[in-house]
C-alpha cells in the first residue's frame, strides 16, 4: 500500500512544535497513517543534528530531509553521512550528480529528483535540452546504475518509467478538494498517485494550512486505501 509523508516546510522547528504539529502527527504515525514527515528548509532553523535526533527519538517520526544534494562527490558523502547518523531515512539528491557514494551503507537513504514540479516542459528543454521524458528516463537510470533506494517525481514523471525497480516517490500531490496548486505546475490527485504504484507520496500545503491537521490526514489516508 502506497503511504504518505507530510511535508512540514516554511516553519522552524521551534514554531512546528510549538504549535503541536509534532505532537498531531506523531499520533498519526502511531496509527499507522503516515510514514512520517518531510523537511527541508526548517534544518536551516537550528542544529540541524539535534532536530532530526528530536524528530526521531522524540515523537519517532519518519524522516525524509529534502535538501535535493548537488556538490561535489566528498561533500555530498560528507552531508548524507551526517544527516542519515542524525537520524534521517532519507535524504534527497539531484539525480543530475550522478553521485555514487563510496560508502556503499548510503544508498538505502538516497532519493534521486528527476525534474523539479515547478518546472514546465519549456523550461526543461531549455535547461536539459531534452524533452521531459527524456531527461526523466535519463535521471532514473541514474539511479538505477547507482543503486539509489528511490526515484522522486512528479505522477507523469513515474508513468515514463514505470519498468524502472526503484523504489518511487510521487510529490506535487493535490487532493481534489483542494484547489491551490501554489508553485507546483505538474499536480495530480491522489488516486493518480496511487495507480502508478508509487511506495511513498508527498503531500504538504494541503494538510498543514488545515485548521485540522489529523482530520486531514485521516481524508488522505482515506483514499490511499
Amino acid at each position: 500500500m502506497t503511504q504518505l509523508i507530510v511535508a512540514v516546510d516554511g516553519l522552524t522547528y521551534s514554531e512546528a512544535k510549538g504549535k503541536g504539529y509534532f505532537d498531531t502527527l506523531s499520533k498519526a504515525y502511531e496509527k499507522k497513517m503516515i510514514w512520517g514527515i518531510k523537511i527541508g528548509d526548517m534544518i536551516y532553523s537550528g542544529d540541524v543534528t539535534k532536530i532530526i535526533s528530536s524528530l526521531k527519538n522524540e515523537y519517532k517520526l519518519g524522516i525524509m530531509v529534502d535538501v535535493k544534494l548537488h556538490d561535489i562527490p566528498s561533500t555530498m558523502e560528507n552531508s548524507i553521512t551526517k544527516l542519515a547518523g542524525a537520524g534521517a531515512d532519507i535524504v534527497t539528491v539531484h539525480c543530475s550528480s550522478n553521485y555514487r557514494p563510496k560508502d556503499p551503507a548510503l544508498v538505502k537513504y538516497i532519493a534521486g529528483v528527476t525534474a523539479l514540479t515547478s518546472f514546465t516542459d519549456l523550461e526543461i528543454k531549455w535547461i536539459y535540452d531534452k524533452t521531459h521524458e527524456e531527461i526523466v528516463r535519463a535521471f532514473s537510470d541514474i539511479a538505477l546504475m547507482n543503486n539509489y533506494e528511490y526515484i522522486l517525481g512528479s505522477v507523469k514523471d513515474l508513468n515514463f518509467i514505470q519498468d524502472n525497480p526503484v523504489k518511487k516517490i510521487c510529490t506535487g500531490i493535490r487532493p481534489s478538494w483542494y484547489r491551490e496548486r501554489n508553485d507546483q505546475v505538474r499536480i495530480a490527485s491522489v488516486k493518480e498517485a496511487v495507480r502508478t504504484e508509487a511506495d511513498l507520496i508527498v503531500v504538504g500545503r494541503p494538510i498543514m494550512t488545515a485548521s485540522n491537521i489529523m482530520e486531514m490526514v485521516e481524508k488522505l489516508y482515506a483514499e490511499l486505501e
